[in-house]
């Protein structure tokens, strides 16, 4: 549909983060309230994350804790046994359900929201956004206008990046793959062909569970700084060897704990009135932490994901703590870690990674790519290894670029580059997203918060590191339907009985 008139909330964005905060603003809002949900592909609800269609690429958290509201982690759960009556709560299970999750989820709230609350769907790309008059005004790339109270800016992660090595033609070649989710990203890879991965995490992963279900049988190499591939999840809940006495540590313990290392560490000594301050926490102090605990839940018979999953609740305020220097070191030194620590693989796709891996059907390498070459055959990719002083050369007939998000979010938006390029906002401190106020709204160059412009999901993740998994995604949504909610003039009303959303498939 075209929007043809205003509307109180103009959302960006139909993939999770957008979808997430429609439902929100349609469960919360008096009447009359109008929202737009605008998606350039016209696929709404699933996004880039969860709208491919293979049955093996999975969710890599359990189906228990993944659903739409931070007060029913559930839903999705009992959503699920409505057609799969018999998925378990810690089942691991297909990320196109989620997609068909998110779609019937929006459908159903929009269909029972009170009457005069409203939701129109676009399947437009917003290409300019202008504040005017208290308002904003969107522009079409179809033509035409929007103008809306407040805008949401919910476009998810930007496309991965060429690497920036010589290329030698490779980049404007058919032997070369930017994104393994564009639209037929594999066409043209044969069975028998090799290929070359660049990257080690879960796309790279997901990428080579594309590759065996269209029945590649090459060698199929994978590469990063690092070589490291994320961790497993736990499979069931096997009994301890002993009893287990570890109580994983909360928020608060954590928070304490570190401060008592950061004071000892600094020295910190009390104002002219006696108060001390909060210091900046050191990378160091989190990392030995981190380490005392793994050590304190093994000798209690427990596991070190029991840790890391521990101190979730805590990445925000912690990220918060940390000086922009502080930010920087653990992005150089200890992000790569943490990530295959943190954003773990389904055990039955751990599985499947181990067995093409003794097979020699994947070769995980860690080094840095130093350049590309076409030549007859396919393509020669220039590779030093990690610890090693010379370079070595791998043949293979494809390139695919398994990076993830470019890392810098302007270069994959255009909207976002035109706001940033006129001041209207501007990147965070680290350059990996926006900066923004708590509630998400969006800064400008000066520093000055908008009133109209919001954003959520990926584009704070240099302000909040955790803000790319559907727990966090929910709370921020959730939190800025309330916000846009109030400042707009509209108390939000008791929110809709959780019991009266989902419908089953058709």
């Amino acid at each position: 549909m075209r929007a043809q008139s205003g509307c109180d909330v103009a959302i960006v964005g139909g993939g999770a983060s957008g979808t997430l905060l429609a439902v929100n603003l349609l469960r919360c809002a008096r009447a009359p309230f109008r929202v737009v949900l605008v998606e350039r592909s016209g696929l709404f609800g699933r996004g880039l994350a969860y709208s491919t269609r293979s049955a093996h690429h999975l969710l890599n958290v359990p189906a228990a804790r993944m659903g739409a509201f931070p007060d029913d982690p559930e839903h999705f759960l009992r959503w699920l046994r409505q057609t799969w009556p018999d998925t378990a709560p810690g089942d691991f299970v297909p990320r196109y359900r989620y997609g068909l999750y998110l779609e019937s989820l929006l459908r159903d709230m929009a269909t029972r929201a009170p009457p005069g609350v409203q939701l129109e769907l676009v399947s437009d790309e917003v290409v300019s956004a202008d504040e005017e008059g208290g308002r904003v005004r969107l522009g079409f790339l179809a033509g035409g206008s929007l103008e809306a109270r407040a805008a949401v800016l919910a476009l998810g992660n930007a496309m991965p990046a060429d690497l920036r090595v010589p290329d030698g033609g490779l980049y404007a070649s058919e032997r070369y793959h930017r994104s393994p989710w564009a639209p037929r990203a594999l066409r043209g890879v044969e069975p028998d062909d090799s290929v070359l991965l660049i990257g080690t995490g879960l796309t790279m992963v997901d990428t080579v569970l594309s590759l065996e279900e269209q029945g590649h049988r090459g060698v199929i190499h994978a590469l990063s700084r690092h070589g490291l591939l994320p961790h497993v999840h736990r499979g069931g809940t096997p009994a301890p060897a002993r009893p287990t006495t570890y109580a994983s540590p909360g928020i608060r313990d954590v928070l304490r704990a570190l401060r008592q290392e950061v004071l000892r560490e600094c020295h910190a000594a009390p104002d002219a009135d006696g108060h001390l301050h909060p210091i900046p926490i050191r990378i160091r102090a989190v990392l030995r932490i981190m380490r005392q605990e793994v050590k304190r839940a093994t000798e209690a018979g427990a596991d070190w994901r029991t840790v890391v999953d521990a101190l979730r609740p805590a990445t925000v305020p912690l990220w918060h703590r940390l000086t922009t220097g502080e930010r920087r070191r653990f992005l150089r030194h200890l992000r790569s870690h943490w990530e295959v620590h943190r954003h773990r693989m389904a055990p039955s796709i751990g599985d499947t990674v181990a067995r093409l891996r003794r097979e020699g059907r994947l070769v995980i390498h860690a080094g840095r790519l130093r350049s590309f070459r076409l030549v007859d055959s396919g393509v020669e990719a220039r590779v030093r290894r990690r610890g090693h002083a010379g370079e070595e050369v791998l043949h293979v007939q494809h390139v695919i670029n398994c990076t993830g998000p470019e890392g810098a979010i302007t270069r994959g938006h255009p909207l976002l580059k035109t706001l940033v390029d006129a001041g209207r906002v501007c990147p965070d401190m680290l350059g990996m997203g926006l900066a923004t106020d708590a509630h998400g709204a969006l800064m400008d160059l000066g520093g000055h918060a908008s009133g109209r412009l919001y954003t959520l999901g990926p584009p704070r993740r240099g302000e909040l590191w955790e803000t790319t998994a559907v727990p966090e995604i929910r709370a921020q949504a959730r939190g800025l339907a309330e916000h846009l909610l109030q400042r707009l003039g509209t108390s939000p009303i008791s929110r809709m009985p959780l019991a009266q959303l989902g419908v089953p498939l058709d």
